[in-house]
């Protein structure tokens, strides 16, 4: 006598392959959960050990744009009434060619010398220059003037100096700043292609 089995149906086949497919979903998460979690516990430590300054710390700052003049800063001179108010700028030409640099003021400047009015600099020569602020006897305490002192050499630089005048004893009658008059032949990710490298008076 032939024995024979029925083939199974089409339903039943489709159910036996999504529970063979169900069960090797189960095995691959059984093996690759724990790794899974490792890694977000590595990387959320990394993350907490990352101080808020860290991870604000950019060196992506951009400088003012190549035509500009260069900003020396602020500097405030406190003197008394009748004194003299001086501030001394040291310029060094390090170009490996001469240099004339000239010094003007603008602004608050009635009253103001400038000695020597220019410098004429062999390559990395240094030379000093004084600008003074004579204040009057019967100026009052607390009055301030500001003044724009311009140097222009190789380039354009300029310093904010502040004088105030003090009854209360002159702290700082005299500061001296120091000037670096070079070319930048350094080329960074964000200078465009219309910025000189060479001095101003080399244009063109």
């Amino acid at each position: 006598m032939n024995k024979s089995s029925a083939a199974p149906s089409f339903g039943e086949a489709t159910k036996a392959l999504g529970d063979l497919l169900d069960q090797g979903a189960q095995i691959g998460i059984s093996v690759l959960g724990p790794l899974v979690s490792s890694s977000a516990s590595m990387v959320g430590h990394i993350l907490q050990s990352v101080s808020p300054a860290q991870a604000s710390d950019c060196c992506c700052e951009i400088p003012p744009p190549c035509w500009e003049p260069r900003h020396l800063g602020e500097v405030t001179s406190f003197v008394c009434p009748g004194g003299t108010a001086t501030v001394r700028l040291r310029i060094t030409n390090c170009n490996m060619r001469q240099s004339k640099i000239q010094f003007t003021t603008s602004g608050q400047n009635a009253g103001v010398t400038i000695a020597p009015p220019d410098l004429t600099l062999g390559p990395m020569e240094r030379g000093t220059v004084a600008v003074s602020l004579p204040v009057a006897a019967n100026t009052g305490s607390g009055e301030q003037r500001e003044i724009l002192i311009w140097i222009r050499g190789c380039k354009n630089h300029f310093l904010r100096w502040i004088v105030e005048v003090t009854t209360k004893g002159a702290t700082n009658c005299g500061s001296e700043i120091d000037v670096d008059d070079c070319p930048d032949y350094q080329h960074h990710w964000y200078d465009h292609f219309y910025c000189h490298r060479h001095c101003d008076e080399q244009r063109g």
